[in-house]
């Protein structure tokens, strides 16, 4: 992730989850204010906004702690 002074951003190589089902993937690129997940089970792509928060229909999974986080 990455943080500057316009908000926090997904950027390429974060492993991320689907808040609604709980997929996970990684982020394959980052292009204008989305990224494209690489989804680990169907290896599909899909579209999401590159803005991290609470409104964000995907969050961080952090490795270590195989735990989800919103915040770097």
């Amino acid at each position: 992730m990455e943080t500057n002074e316009e908000g926090t951003y997904f950027q390429e190589g974060d492993h991320v989850r689907i808040k609604s089902t709980q997929e996970t993937g990684r982020v394959h690129a980052a292009d204008g204010g989305v990224v494209y997940v690489l989804m680990d089970e169907t290896h599909e792509t899909k579209l999401f906004s590159a803005r991290a928060g609470e409104d964000a229909y995907i969050e961080l999974v952090t490795e270590a702690e195989g735990t989800m986080s919103q915040e770097p």
